[in-house]
């Protein structure tokens, strides 16, 4: 069975929840939901504004998805959201490791009590539903990449430390409760619908405000600047994993979902620079404490189990996020 076959075999006529269904990567994973012949309830409380009205007018211009808005926190909203499920993907939660440090009791509680919610809304509900957790490569911290699932979970700032809590949650959930969960780790997703608070999304910003994207990373023992690297994977690529991991996982389990190239801070601001025909040159920050130099993932796990790989290359990504907001105009 291929792989199409085999998604559209898993969710064609299944009831899907998705938290945070008007976000970036949950709005792309309701449009594909839909696609496969699922009947998709998106549950978010549009904390966003225009940019969450936005994500899900597209997909309403093709999809007719039942919208909840509703917080996570809600408890009794979401439990009755829960009732009768098939599949709950869990991507609610405030995204930026940056914005963490200032805000560090919201992103415990929504990133951490949230996900326990969930959870626990599905064990009250007695639902036999599987879920999906989306959670982060920070989970590793400074430790040498590349990072494998096996490698210890060692947390740095507390967007870091919310998301390693919530995984462990799902394990214990499972353990004791018997709630099938998937972890996926995500790595720097890009592309259309990037968050705004998230670095293509920032860098293009500033282009077009005439400002230099800032590239941040540490000088070297020599005095030489070193920029962040990252894996950058499309978001086409990591709904792709996500769905493959719910259609063959029953039990709980761990997934670095990434396309293991890596691209420096420093070539993302070129590649945009000259897409975007500007002449600014970047300039290069310190990086803060909590943040590491090198994200780099081994995904031979997702390529053994799932028979996943991700086939989009990042340069593509950047051009195709800069294109979708050129197009969009400014919707921040």
């Amino acid at each position: 069975m291929d792989e199409n076959e085999l998604l559209r075999k898993t969710f064609s006529g299944k009831r899907c929840l998705v938290t945070g269904g008007a976000g970036f990567i949950g709005s792309h994973l309701v449009e594909k939901l839909m696609e496969l012949g699922a009947h998709v309830t998106i549950y978010d409380n549009m904390m966003r504004g225009k940019e969450s009205y936005r994500n899900i007018n597209e997909i309403f211009e093709k999809y007719n998805p039942t919208l909840i808005i509703g917080d996570i926190l809600e408890f009794e909203k979401l439990k009755d959201a829960i009732k009768g499920q098939d599949f709950v993907f869990h991507l609610a939660a405030l995204p930026s490791h940056r914005l963490a440090l200032e805000r560090p009791r919201d992103y415990a509680l929504i990133d951490l009590i949230g996900t326990v919610n969930v959870l626990e809304a599905m064990r009250l509900t007695n639902s036999s539903a599987k879920m999906l957790f989306g959670s982060s490569n920070k989970v590793y911290g400074k430790q040498e990449p590349p990072w494998r699932e096996d490698k210890p979970v060692i947390p740095e700032g507390p967007y870091a430390a919310s998301k390693a809590a919530a995984e462990e949650f799902c394990k214990q959930y499972y353990k004791y409760y018997g709630i099938k969960s998937v972890v996926i780790r995500y790595h720097h997703v890009i592309g259309t619908r990037t968050n705004s608070e998230l670095v293509m999304a920032v860098f293009t910003e500033r282009i077009l405000k005439n400002l230099p994207p800032e590239v941040h990373g540490r000088r070297n023992a020599n005095g030489q600047f070193e920029s962040c690297s990252a894996d950058y994977t499309n978001v086409a690529d990591a709904v792709r994993g996500s769905l493959l991991a719910m259609a063959k996982v029953d039990k709980f389990d761990i997934f670095n979902i990434a396309k293991p190239t890596l691209l420096t801070i420093s070539d993302m601001a070129d590649i945009a620079i000259k897409h975007m025909k500007s002449s600014l040159k970047p300039v290069y920050v310190e990086m803060l404490p909590h943040e590491t130099l090198v994200h780099h993932s081994d995904v031979g796990k997702a390529k053994k189990e799932l028979g996943f790989e991700a086939t989009i290359p990042s340069e593509f990504s950047i051009k195709q996020y800069i294109d979708w907001r050129l197009k969009y105009g400014d919707n921040f």
